[in-house]
């Protein structure tokens, strides 16, 4: 065959792979699972999590001595010397040493606990189980109470208090940034001095991790206004023993898929299942003054006719609604997908390449403009878009001087303009013009009827 008439170059446009990051979750154990310490471990369902679990371990002895009673284990339990640690003892005979303990690691088979109480003799029976083993069955219990379409993981962190814990994951948040979008923390991290040092240094806007922690009413004010990471929770009293309550909110949190189909509702009055409410009767003062810390609990629908047990609060502790926050991660993540999938399409596409000129300014502009404007179909922004061309000191006068009125402006400086002010950023293909200025899409939280009654027939 002779030269071809005609010459066929293929070039690709790749879709962009939709971030699941924010759909992401881990519960937290610390020993109760019978994986490696660094191990996820996926669950789909309430039955992925059986195999995975240690289980009740066997007890060799237990002896009491002034006060204090020694547990010998069947075999080397894993913990560390003199770490302190909740374990529940069953099935020992007498049964006084039965029960939930803080307990003192004394060697790699005893640990031992306060007992005030002789129960006359010692037990050659018995189990022992961490509290993080009792607690992990229950989180996966209530969290697929909710329903079975969200999917959850379950981060070992090995055995140990929860100072050991809290440093084991912070060691694993290094390693694995971005890694989890939310953890439901174990209830003995509740207030914990090296785990509110923690949490301090997530309040960064930029920062895009949660921690679901359950607090009490004794503990709660130790939780700060700044700490925008933390979504914190108080349980009703007395529980089922079943039950971990924040993992139903925490749940809800996860299972946000935005769409046009399906909008990310607000957080706040979420219908929750298989929960405790808190008692309000005698308790109304408490519930408000909680709100007021931005503290949540479990609370009923009954003002509105609703038998359902909802979410009350809703808020992470700087008073902001978990869906505000959601939003503002939402921009961030897929701003940064979209913009960096265009650029690296716009450079490999030989018939419209994206250049650095006012053209591919405008092309990035749109790129914004088309997320934003999908954010208010999702039902995370509420202004209509607005594309503006402005120099920077321009945008500040029109944001303060109300220019556009409630609108979601997506800005970009010209090219000629921005080059002006910083010379030396088209050499390194730096452009940094791009902005977004927008409103959140919240709920109702509180509203105000008023009425007004006559005596008059005809008013």
């Amino acid at each position: 065959m002779g030269n071809p008439i005609v010459i066929t170059n293929v070039s690709q446009t790749v879709a962009p792979t939709p971030s699941t990051l924010q759909s992401t979750g881990a519960f937290i154990s610390q020993g109760a699972l019978n994986t490696a310490p660094g191990t996820v471990s996926l669950l789909t369902q309430l039955s992925d999590l059986t195999p995975l679990l240690v289980g009740k371990l066997n007890v060799t002895s237990i002896t009491w001595s002034t006060n204090v009673a020694t547990v010998t284990t069947a075999a080397p339990h894993g913990y560390t010397n003199a770490d302190t640690l909740w374990i529940t003892i069953a099935g020992a005979s007498p049964i006084g040493y039965n029960g939930t303990f803080l307990c003192t690691v004394t060697g790699t088979s005893t640990f031992t606990y306060a007992l005030g109480t002789n129960p006359s003799g010692s037990s050659s029976t018995g189990t022992y189980v961490t509290e993080s083993g009792t607690e992990v069955v229950q989180m996966a219990t209530t969290f697929f109470g909710q329903g079975a379409n969200q999917a959850v993981y379950v981060l070992e962190l090995g055995p140990g208090s929860p100072t050991d814990g809290v440093t084991y994951l912070t060691s694993w948040i290094t390693a694995h940034p971005g890694f989890f979008y939310s953890y439901l923390v174990p209830r003995n991290w509740d207030a914990v001095a090296g785990y509110l040092t923690f949490l301090a240094g997530f309040e960064n806007t930029n920062s895009k991790t949660y921690f679901f922690t359950t607090t009490t009413i004794g503990n709660y004010t130790n939780y700060t206004a700044t700490m925008k990471c933390a979504v914190v929770m108080v349980e009703a009293p007395t529980l089922p023993a079943t039950e971990f309550s924040l993992a139903a909110p925490f749940q809800v949190a996860l299972a946000y898929a935005p769409s046009s189909t399906n909008k990310v509702t607000p957080y706040a009055y979420s219908f929750l299942y298989g929960v405790t409410p808190y008692p309000t009767f005698g308790n109304s003062a408490l519930l408000n003054t909680l709100l007021a810390a931005h503290t949540s609990y479990v609370g009923t629908g009954a003002e509105g006719g609703i038998s359902n047990t909802i979410l009350v609060g809703g808020a992470t502790k700087d008073g902001n609604q978990f869906n505000y926050w959601y939003s503002v991660d939402w921009v961030q993540i897929n701003g940064d997908l979209d913009l960096s999938n265009a650029v690296i399409n716009g450079s490999n596409n030989p018939i419209n390449p994206l250049y650095y000129n006012q053209i591919g300014i405008n092309r990035l502009q749109q790129v914004v403009a088309s997320l934003m404007g999908s954010g208010i179909t999702f039902g995370l922004v509420l202004n209509q878009v607005v594309l503006t061309k402005l120099s920077s000191q321009d945008l500040v006068t029109a944001l303060n001087t109300n220019r556009y009125g409630p609108a979601t402006i997506v800005n970009a400086v010209p090219f000629i303009q921005y080059n002006q002010d910083n010379p030396s950023d088209y050499s390194i293909g730096k452009y940094a013009g791009l902005s977004v200025s927008y409103t959140t899409q919240n709920g109702f939280i509180n509203l105000v009827f008023n009425i007004n009654v006559s005596q008059f027939a005809n008013s």
